[in-house]
């Protein structure tokens, strides 16, 4: 569509403009207001902080002004029919990237794996690039990767010496990255261990010659500080997905904080207003 790949919030807005005027049946990307996680990690970016302490009690403040301008930005990309309004965690959303007529999609570092095998016919015809912002690089963080061990193993010490061999072994993630089925993008979180991350992943040309690790390690110096996770996360995500589906992103916001609030105080735990 002749478009330069947006680097700020408003460019992206100009740019979904252009992209459906040259083409009635595509769009810039998509948003579905049941992906709770990615309306916090774009809050995050522009200087949300939903839960924080105090003294002995938690705070909570999803409702925030950089989440409502963000939730509102989004909702007006909706209403203007700008961005495909479908279920991220649906079937529909995969089929328009497959289908070539969604033009992008939000994702972080683990994303550049799953799309090169969902994606494959597609090689060559997509890019990286950096989260468009608000005017200042920044951003948050999306999704990550953990290690558990259930209660009921017998093997915790050699479960829990495989995860840190996994995770911060050089030789772990080299292991990760070579899978054939199904390559791993994520980012590891030591910055010594990125660039052999980055040596071991073959894109095959999958991006264009962007180099995924370079990206999105690039990236990691502009994570806003500050940002808490709060003990009731699933309860504020379920709350703001019901509410956001039925409504608005600003009235799931406002579930998210009542839903909040309520599963603090239903645990025992102290909420301070």
């Amino acid at each position: 569509a002749g478009v330069e790949v947006p680097k700020t919030w408003d460019e992206y807005k100009t740019a979904a403009e252009k992209i459906k005027a040259a083409d009635k049946n595509v769009r810039i990307g998509g948003w579905g207001n049941d992906d709770a996680p990615l309306l916090a990690a774009l809050s995050w970016q522009a200087g949300a902080k939903w839960y924080g302490t105090e003294g002995d009690g938690w705070k909570v403040n999803i409702n925030d002004a950089p989440s409502q301008k963000v939730a509102s930005y989004w909702q007006g990309l909706v209403k203007d029919d700008l961005v495909m309004n479908l279920k991220i965690n649906g079937p529909e959303f995969a089929k328009a990237k497959a289908d070539g007529v969604m033009a992008s999609f939000i994702g972080a570092s683990w994303s550049a794996g799953g799309t090169m095998t969902t994606l494959a016919k597609d090689s060559g015809k997509w890019g990286v690039a950096p989260l468009p912002h608000w005017g200042t690089p920044a951003t948050g963080m999306f999704g990550g990767t953990s290690y558990a061990v259930t209660k009921g193993s017998k093997h915790v010490k050699e479960a829990a010496e495989f995860a840190t061999w996994a995770a911060t072994s050089p030789e772990g993630v080299k292991a990760r990255l070579s899978s054939l089925k199904a390559p791993s993008s994520s980012l590891p979180a030591s910055p010594e261990l990125r660039p052999i991350a980055a040596a071991a992943f073959d894109d095959k040309g999958f991006f264009g010659g962007d180099k995924v690790y370079e990206i999105s390690g690039a990236q990691v110096d502009t994570i806003v500080p500050g940002w808490v996770w709060g003990p009731v996360q699933t309860a504020t995500n379920t709350a703001i997905q019901d509410a956001g589906l039925k409504s608005t992103l600003n009235d799931g916001l406002a579930a998210g904080q009542k839903a909040a609030e309520e599963a603090i105080k239903g645990r025992g735990l102290n909420l301070v207003k």
